[in-house]
Parts: structure tokens; C-alpha cells; sequence
């Protein structure tokens, strides 16, 4: 280490020592070399844990938060973030697009963290390795993948009822994924509608043991009898209350459909009475998924409300005009992408359906981000800016920032500082039994992890739309990821690859 560098991170480390003692940073002079890596200077910033609303600077120092004071602070790289909202990074709690072109449009959209959580990873240790050494510009994190241990266990049979011995020795191999670091569990059921209710329930209670959540599509999302989503919800609040497992409900928004206000319901009372379940929703009224999925099976789309016209294959555009063709589709090739257009946005019934799932009280906001593609093939190519022809579905570009353009700014449906909350601390505080690192993300305080977006309320919101869903979000002036630049000045640094492991208690 140079002399140079020596003197720096001593100036920086008696600048911290300051704040403990004295209670508030030291400015210094005019005349000393600068104290800390960054500040950001003159910005609105809001942290969800204290409550603080206010113009703040913000200094960086190796990393975390140095300061956030009234007092002029000085940097080796200064922000101006005048008229901006400086705020924690977000993180996404639901993201299938853990490549590199993904994490770029999830930094446009201001997303720090990216975790992959209701389908997971197997095996966990293998994929958090593979990350680390490709490089990731966002931090990423895997839940423990029920499904891919189940088909390990049982190969073909791994849609069906397993016996005692299989459910034994799946449980088994959920702890060794726990010790690997997973998040938790993700639980798929919706793919996965005949397995053992008995076995959900013993995943579910060793999760409580562990002190970790699941993460769970739900079995089914039928608006009326028989298999409605009633069940499907009903089965996982009374496993929370039941084992006393964490149990998280993802996307609401196209599991619930045109029950969401009962089932919206169904989940306020459930926390009303103590039961640790927690829900999340994306603004956004079509989904994405395989065309093999069984609730896409045309017999059952009369119980979504639903045709096949309202299925889109990704690659093509094709809509099936018939029963038929849907079914023909689904034997050729039951991985293909499509998107599901469960609900219009534009009709106003259906768009307040959305909008209920997602403002309901302590909802996270997540994006059920997908992968990009080109035809056949997925896209993981670091090269920017994405190809114009790339396919994929528009929340994964712009689902935080759709938020606050629309759900803010232009229908006031949410006050900007209860956004970020549901985008930062919320998500944190899920993990953080799991990951007692996440404790220091979510929040805008000294000691913090330097996860940090800037960004202009008056502009800020989607681009992309199902025509182009690559178009990057707008109003993201900086996005910094442990204090370091992946956008600055509104562009992508698409050299950095600050990005780290986010794992659990043991591995962590």
C-alpha cells in the first residue's frame, strides 16, 4: 500500500471514529485532500428505517455510508444531486434474470439487489460460484430450489407424489442448500400441483426451524371452483400459522387475477392476527411464463377468464387462435417463453384490480424479472446496448420505476417515501433472519452498505413496453452498488462489476 493511500483511509477512518464519539461528521477544510470516495451533495434523501426526509449530504467511504450530515463534506468524486431523491438501492426479491444484460436494465430501474428466490437455485453452492466468477454489475442471491432437488431425487416422476423415503431424503438435501447460503426456500407449487401437500408442509416446518423463509408460487390461481386461488392462498397462510414459517406470497397481482379482493383480504386479516406471511406484487396485468405450465392447460383457462388469444409466444408473437393450437404448442415445446395477458390496463376495473394488489399495506415490490432472449436462445452476452430484437417482457426493465412514475407521481396512489419502503427496507427486513448482511441494506444511515440510487422524481418511470421490452428505465442519474458507479450521469458503466453474493447466516 502506498504512502498515499495510507494517509486516505486513515483521514477516512478518523472521520467515522469522529462521528461515533461526536454524534456528526467533521467537514474539513478547503485545504485537505478529500475525506471520503464520494459525495452526494444537495440531494432529497429519504431513509425508510429513520423516517429522514430531507436535503442531506451523503459521503462513501470503502464501500458504506461515511456520513449523512448538514455539514459540507468533501469528496474525491462530488455529486451534485440538487432537485434529485437520493435513496437505498432497490432490491428485488423476485428475479429470474440473473445475467449480466439483465443487470444492467435492473440498474436503469434502480435495482442494487437481485436476489432469485421463488424458484431458487440447485445446487446452491454451484451457482453462487458460477456468478462470482463471471461477475455481476448488482448483487445477486439464491433460495434453496425445492424443484431442482426433487428432480434430482425423483427424475421423471418429480411432478408427482414422492414417498416417505424421497420426502426424507428432500428435506435433507433443502438443509444442505440452507448451509450452502440459500435465502431460503423457493417453493414453485403452481408448477408443481400434484406434489405432497404433507411434504409442503414438512419443507415449510424446517424452514421454521431454520430461521428462514419460503417463497412460494402458489398451486393454483383458478378464480372460481374447483382448484381456486382461495385454496391455493388459504394453503399458505394456514402453513404459517401452522409451522410458524415465514411464508412469502409471490406476485399476487397474477396469482390472485380477478380474486385479488378477496384474497387481498385473506392476507391483511392473516397479518392482523400475528401470521408471518408477507406478499409481493409487480404493475404490470400479464405475466410470463413456459406455455407448458399447467395452469395454461386450455381446459383450465376458462377458470383465468382467459382464452388462448391471451397467450403470446415470446419469439414469434403467435397467438394461439384455438384450444387446438395452444395444445399443439404446448407438446412441440413446453418451455417456450410466453406472455400471459391476464389483465388490460387499460380498462379501468382491471387495472384497479392491480393496483390492489400492489398498495395493499406492507406489500414488497418485486418484478418477477425474466431473461432476455433472441429466438431460441438466451441473452448473456455482455455487449451493450442490448440487441433491438431481443424479446422478453417489459416488468424486467421497468417495474420499480413504473412504480414511481405512475403509482407516485401521476395517480398519487403511493407517497413517494412509502414506494421506496416497499422497494428497500421492506424486502431487507424479509431477508435479514436469513442474511443478517442485509441489515445493512435497505437504508440510507451510517455503517450502510453504499447500495445508493439518484434519481429525479419529476421524471422518473418506465420506457419499456411489451412492443420494446428492453427500453431502459428513465431518471436514473447514479446507481452506485457498494459505492461504486454502474450508472453515472444517466449512463451505463458497463465495465463495473461490483456486484456481490448475498448468502445465508451459515455460509455468510
Amino acid at each position: 500500500m502506498s504512502a498515499g493511500i495510507g494517509i486516505h483511509r486513515l483521514r477516512a477512518l478518523g472521520v467515522i471514529l469522529s462521528m461515533v464519539v461526536a454524534g456528526s461528521p467533521i467537514a474539513p477544510s478547503a485545504t485537505e485532500n478529500p475525506a471520503y470516495d464520494v459525495v452526494i451533495r444537495g440531494g432529497r434523501v429519504i431513509d425508510p428505517e429513520s423516517g429522514l426526509d430531507a436535503v442531506r449530504n451523503v459521503a462513501i467511504a470503502d464501500g458504506r455510508i461515511a456520513a449523512v450530515s448538514t455539514d459540507r463534506l468533501s469528496g474525491r468524486i462530488m455529486i451534485d444531486a440538487g432537485g434529485l431523491v437520493v435513496a437505498p438501492g432497490f432490491i428485488d426479491v423476485h428475479s429470474h434474470g440473473m445475467t449480466i444484460p439483465n443487470g444492467w436494465l435492473q440498474a436503469f430501474d434502480g435495482v442494487t439487489t437481485a436476489l432469485e428466490l421463488e424458484t431458487g437455485a440447485w445446487p446452491v453452492a454451484d451457482v453462487y460460484r458460477a456468478a462470482s466468477q463471471q461477475g455481476r454489475p448488482i448483487n445477486y442471491g439464491y433460495s434453496v430450489a425445492w424443484s431442482g432437488i426433487r428432480q434430482e431425487v425423483m427424475g421423471d416422476r418429480a411432478q408427482d407424489l414422492a414417498t416417505d423415503a424421497e420426502i426424507e431424503t428432500i428435506l435433507a438435501r433443502v438443509s444442505d442448500g440452507l448451509d450452502a447460503g440459500g435465502l431460503g426456500v423457493g417453493t414453485p407449487v403452481g408448477y408443481s400441483t400434484r406434489t405432497n401437500r404433507t411434504e409442503y408442509w414438512d419443507v415449510a416446518a424446517l424452514a421454521a426451524k431454520r430461521g428462514v423463509p419460503v417463497f412460494t408460487h402458489v398451486r393454483t390461481k383458478n378464480g372460481r371452483d374447483p382448484d381456486s386461488a382461495l385454496e391455493a392462498f388459504g394453503e399458505v397462510i394456514a402453513t404459517a400459522a401452522t409451522t410458524g414459517a415465514h411464508m412469502h406470497l409471490c406476485h399476487i397481482n397474477s396469482s390472485g387475477l380477478r380474486d385479488i379482493p378477496r384474497l387481498t383480504g385473506m392476507i391483511a386479516q392473516a397479518r392482523a392476527y400475528g401470521i408471518p406471511v408477507t406478499s409481493e406484487a409487480y404493475p404490470w396485468g400479464a405475466g410470463s411464463t413456459s406455455i407448458g405450465a399447467p395452469f395454461l392447460a386450455p381446459e383450465n383457462l376458462p377458470l383465468l377468464d382467459i382464452g388462448p388469444e391471451n397467450i403470446e409466444v415470446i419469439a414469434n408473437g403467435e397467438r394461439p387462435a384455438t384450444a387446438q393450437r395452444l395444445a399443439e404448442l404446448r407438446k412441440a415445446k413446453p418451455d417456450e417463453r410466453v406472455i400471459v395477458h391476464y389483465l388490460n390496463e387499460t380498462i379501468e376495473a382491471e387495472r384497479q384490480l392491480i393496483e390492489q394488489a400492489l398498495v395493499l399495506e406492507d406489500g414488497i415490490i418485486a418484478s418477477d424479472a425474466v431473461r432476455y432472449s433472441m429466438k431460441d436462445r438466451i441473452v448473456t452476452e455482455a455487449v451493450w446496448p442490448l440487441p433491438a430484437a431481443v424479446a422478453g417482457h417489459p416488468r424486467s426493465a421497468a417495474t420499480f420505476t413504473k412504480v414511481l412514475g405512475e403509482y407516485v407521481r401521476e395517480r398519487e396512489l403511493l407517497r413517494l417515501a412509502d414506494a421506496i419502503r416497499r422497494s428497500t427496507l421492506l424486502p431487507a427486513q424479509l431477508l435479514e433472519p436469513a442474511a443478517p448482511g442485509m441489515k445493512r441494506k435497505g437504508r440510507i444511515g451510517v455503517g450502510m452498505d453504499a447500495d445508493i440510487v439518484v434519481f429525479d422524481p419529476a421524471t422518473v418511470g418506465a420506457a419499456a413496453t411489451y412492443e420494446k421490452p428492453a427500453e431502459p428505465a428513465k431518471g436514473m442519474h447514479h446507481v452506485l452498488v457498494g459505492g461504486t458507479f454502474v450508472i453515472r450521469e444517466g449512463k451505463l458503466i458497463a465495465s463495473a462489476r461490483p456486484g456481490r453474493a448475498i448468502r445465508g447466516g451459515i455460509a455468510e
